[in-house]
């Protein structure tokens, strides 16, 4: 089970036209109907989609630092980093979209969400980074408790990365 820690930074990574490009391609459009949408070159916007992957790898990279996590994995077009927390001594999963910032998850075998005060909150964003990291998620297991949600949710991520590796 991974537990949203008290982070989430909207730091300055992506200028409002990069967001607007990456939303675009989160929506599935390809570079050409972004192009085209934006009244600019496809090469222009390949230029951007480059950048975005800069800034995100960046951010992720960032994220891993302040929180001394060992990075083991990175997706930055998913925005997505796997990794080991050295204070915690446990698995963790950072998160970063134009939408939600930075997001950083932490392995934990408490996860005793039905006392928690946050856990709406988690279990809202969990939602949210399932959508954005196209995770496909069945009527029941968005009923999960943040906890066993999450579980879910970053066990499909894991097992993403460790197939494209």
């Amino acid at each position: 089970m991974l537990v949203l820690t008290l982070i989430g930074l909207h730091g300055g990574y992506l200028t409002s036209h990069q967001k607007n490009v990456w939303d675009m391609i989160s929506d599935g459009l390809t570079q050409s109907e972004i192009a085209r949408r934006l009244n600019v070159t496809q090469q222009a916007v390949s230029q951007v989609v480059v950048s975005i992957s800069e800034r995100v790898t960046t951010a992720l990279n960032d994220a891993a630092r302040l929180n001394e996590i060992e990075p083991r994995f990175i997706d930055s077009n998913k925005g997505v980093m796997l990794g080991w927390s050295n204070c915690f001594n446990t698995e963790a999963v950072i998160t970063f979209n134009p939408k939600m910032g930075l997001q950083v998850y932490y392995q934990n075998r408490l996860g005793d969400c039905d006392v928690c005060l946050r856990r709406r909150t988690c279990k809202s964003k969990l939602l949210k980074n399932a959508q954005v990291l196209g995770i496909p998620l069945t009527p029941q297991e968005r009923s999960l408790s943040p906890s066993e949600l999450s579980g879910v949710v970053f066990s499909r991520v894991i097992g993403q990365a460790n197939f494209q590796k």
